[in-house]
């Protein structure tokens, strides 16, 4: 029985080789690089948070995340026009997102804020660290005039990103309340945030 030439049999192993490899290397990055707006997507985690397809904490920052992607709200849930927003520094590394009800009924709100912070050169996204999860998150009940606030907790240091505001989204809504920062007596402030992230905690009475 004669065998194939030497030659004959190196380029048949070679272009086996070639073939496999780049139908692995196909597969890898479909793998790995899902398409804008799939599921897989939406469904994305913090730096430390947990992912969103069991309801249990809130997505990743950097997307004002609206009702599709968070767990069912309650029928009463405060919307975002009825609502206004503070975004209140204290200048170490202490802050919180308040939210007041401006309607005329009462509403109820029960989880986390979507962020989105603004930087003196736009928007930006940094991790965020969601403290606890939206299952066991207290629902707070806002008369008219009543607010919730949302603590927020980060590293500052003078080389850290300026922030001056944060886009927030109330729990259940897709729309933001666009705050700056300010000062506990209402001047406008800016706080640096360093992009080790921040630590946000559910809304609770303010």
């Amino acid at each position: 029985m004669r065998r194939p030439p030497i030659a004959v049999m190196v380029l048949l192993l070679v272009g086996a080789t070639g073939c496999s490899s780049s139908a692995s290397s196909s597969s890898s990055d479909a793998g790995t690089r899902p398409e804008i707006g799939s599921a897989s997507s939406s469904s994305s985690t913090g730096s430390k948070g947990q992912s969103q397809n069991g309801g249990s904490s809130p997505p990743s920052a950097g997307v004002l995340y609206g009702a599709d992607s968070l767990p069912s709200p309650a029928a009463d849930h405060c919307r975002t026009k009825d609502l206004k927003a503070t975004a209140v520094s204290t200048g170490r590394g202490q802050s919180s997102v308040v939210i007041t009800n401006k309607g005329g009924d009462s509403c109820t709100v029960r989880g986390f804020p979507s962020l989105m912070f603004v930087g003196t050169a736009g928007r930006m996204e940094l991790p965020v660290d969601w403290a606890g999860s939206t299952a066991d998150a207290a629902k707070v009940k806002l008369a008219p005039g009543d607010s919730a606030s949302a603590a927020l907790t980060f590293t500052t240091l003078d080389e850290c990103d300026v922030v001056t505001g944060v886009d927030v989204v109330p729990p259940g809504e897709s729309r933001p309340l666009s705050p700056a920062f300010t000062t506990s007596g209402g001047e406008k402030a800016t706080v640096r945030i360093c992009d080790t992230g921040v630590q946000v905690k559910a809304f609770s009475e303010s």
